[in-house]
């Protein structure tokens, strides 16, 4: 109150992981809707969302000021930045300044569960992001979904968060609900794998959320086979798809760690889990398949497979997963338009294309813009990325398609080796065709040093498809 922000302001944080984000808790109990941001932007994307949004604060870090002082004059509707940990000089309200000028007096504002809690701007994978809005209604949900029936926390937990808080998998599926839980918390700026091995040995930390890509580079460790781990009960992974050849490796690495699989999405909240019971009969060969399912419905979540045409589709039959929950988002900020192609009639189309077994569970096939069509023929990146991972050569891969003359669409692949272990594109085309079907098998395989992704560890297909299609 004392710098004029009131119920139903937006205020932006543009900052890494930091213990300042219970600041969040404050913002929300006073009406101001919160907007993380993506900090791997640049000055002019932010400014963009500023803009859009019409946030009148901002939190930033002392990572961050010279991005910041970059888009201040692109951003109009801001009326204060706050700095966080440094002198940041005129025009900058320190942030112990503004929390030493506030009161103990409780917010005025009359807030309900209908209110919009938050805005997370999606990543951008499938075009320009928008603006999720969630209400305190959905993100106290999707909270409370996380911590007791994904995760089983309890307040004698030990949570070590790494995920960024401007993607939903950092905020509201792990952060909140281990404070929700009243478990310890602790933030990590980011991921860095010694990093975080450590930090998982010195607090004997219980359960930790990473992507795969996480996952991957912290098995690369030669330290991992030796480090005690013995307190880690619980290793969260979501946000991409998982190789299955890569969740096999981490099994039998952590053999006394349980697993836990959750799919979801910024505008879905969370919508299904591959418990920890479904983990530990999946090491049985004969249900082994249940590794490459992302789960069951979580509890007031209804899920259905629709066809091209709108019917609804039966078991193993490939098509649209829509979804029903009361922890959905309410809409895309200033953007009916776009609200009105994904949510119809109380469902949600998520994009993703995936069926669901005669057992309840559901599988993700890939996403719906993702699919390659060569030939005539259907071709899921994700299919070929699971052969491509299990090549001994192969660090990290993405399939993706690109115009041809002959197929209309060729399917090629990005790949990065592992270190020390050189291969040539003829060879691992040949061992992909070996498992493959041929029409599914890369024309091409380009190497990499890495692959563009963004903050939840999701390859930036559509950049991948700009950079080698005029090749």
């Amino acid at each position: 109150s004392t710098v004029g922000i009131s119920k139903g302001a937006r205020v932006a944080i543009l900052a890494r992981n930091m213990p300042e984000y219970l600041e969040v808790f404050g913002l929300a109990k006073a009406g101001i809707v919160v907007v993380p941001l993506n900090w791997r932007l640049t000055s002019a994307e932010i400014a963009k969302l500023l803009t859009h949004c019409e946030a009148e604060l901002v939190f930033v870090d002392h990572a961050h000021l010279e991005v910041a002082s970059g888009l201040r004059s692109g951003a109009p509707s801001v009326r204060h930045w706050v700095s966080i940990g440094a002198a940041a000089g005129d025009g900058w309200i320190p942030y112990e300044s503004l929390i030493a000028s506030g009161t103990d007096e409780e917010p005025s504002a009359d807030v309900g569960p209908a209110d919009v809690c938050c805005l997370i701007y999606t990543s951008g994978t499938t075009g320009a992001p928008k603006g999720v809005a969630v209400t305190h209604a959905g993100v106290l949900g999707n909270a409370r979904t996380s911590a007791g029936e994904v995760l089983g926390l309890a307040p004698n937990d030990r949570t070590l968060s790494v995920m960024p808080m401007f993607h939903a998998g950092g905020m509201w599926y792990h952060f909140f609900p281990s404070i929700a839980a009243g478990s310890t918390t602790l933030l990590l700026p980011g991921f860095e794998a010694a990093t975080v091995l450590r930090a998982l040995i010195s607090h004997r930390i219980t359960n930790v959320h990473l992507v795969p890509t996480m996952i991957s580079a912290l098995l690369a460790l030669p330290q991992v086979q030796a480090a005690n781990l013995s307190a880690l009960r619980l290793l969260f992974y979501a946000a991409s798809s998982m190789p299955a050849e890569l969740l096999r490796r981490a099994m039998q690495a952590l053999p006394r760690c349980e697993f836990v699989q959750s799919y979801g999405s910024t505008e879905g909240g969370m919508v299904s889990v591959l418990d920890m019971q479904a983990h530990r009969q999946a090491r049985e060969p004969a249900s082994e398949h249940l590794l490459l399912s992302c789960g069951k419905p979580c509890a007031q979540r209804e899920v259905r497979i629709v066809g091209a045409a709108g019917a609804v589709l039966a078991s193993r039959e490939i098509g649209e997963l829509e979804v029903r929950s009361p922890d959905m988002m309410l809409g895309y900020w200033h953007n009916p338009d776009a609200t009105a192609v994904v949510l119809q009639s109380g469902w949600l189309k998520t994009g993703d294309l995936g069926y669901a077994d005669e057992e309840g569970y559901l599988y993700i096939v890939d996403r719906k813009n993702d699919m390659i069509i060569t030939g005539g023929e259907n071709v899921y990146p994700t299919e070929v990325e699971g052969v491509l991972y299990r090549d001994p050569a192969v660090q990290d891969a993405a399939v993706f398609g690109i115009p041809d003359s002959v197929w209309v669409e060729k399917v090629v692949a990005a790949v990065v080796l592992k270190p020390g272990t050189p291969a040539t594109e003829q060879e691992i085309i040949d061992r992909t065709r070996a498992r493959l079907a041929g029409y599914k098998c890369p024309k091409a395989v380009y190497f990499v040093s890495s692959l563009p992704k963004n903050g939840a560890g999701k390859v930036l297909r559509a950049e991948l498809r700009r950079q080698f299609a005029a090749r």
